[in-house]
């Protein structure tokens, strides 16, 4: 028997999804970490509810957790949440991985394990950098 997901408009899921990653990559509220959560429990939803691609979920919401983690210019609080949280998705990727060997999330997990997060750019060093322009 073949299971059936109920199939909802997917737009607009997705462009509610799509906003809450850009909340996230531009730190728009950096001291709200539930924005992470609701992210990805919008991502799951898109996928249970959407036709939406699980693998492409997963892989959008690891790359946007670890790519605003090094963004120097955001909050280094903000950094590290995201740091922190970018597991979550990387273990939805190992799970999801049915490639012939199981291994298309190792590189990813080989980028988790080897981030170090350099500081954040103070505002006096971006002031800075614009007084030697």
């Amino acid at each position: 028997m073949m299971f059936m997901k109920p199939v909802l408009h997917e737009l607009p899921y997705l462009e509610n999804w799509r906003w809450l990653s850009r909340r996230i990559r531009c730190a728009m509220e950096p001291d709200e970490p539930r924005l992470i959560d609701h992210y990805l429990a919008e991502g799951r939803y898109l996928v249970c509810c959407t036709e939406t691609s699980a693998w492409t979920v997963a892989l959008t919401s690891f790359r946007l957790l670890l790519d605003t983690a090094c963004d120097r210019m955001l909050p280094w609080h903000w950094r590290c949440l995201c740091l922190d949280q970018a597991w979550k998705p990387l273990l939805q990727l190992r799970k999801l991985d049915g490639g012939e060997h199981g291994q298309r999330w190792q590189p990813l997990a080989l980028q988790l394990a080897n981030c170090t997060l350099l500081p954040s750019i103070s505002f006096a060093e971006l002031m800075q950098g614009l007084d030697d322009e």
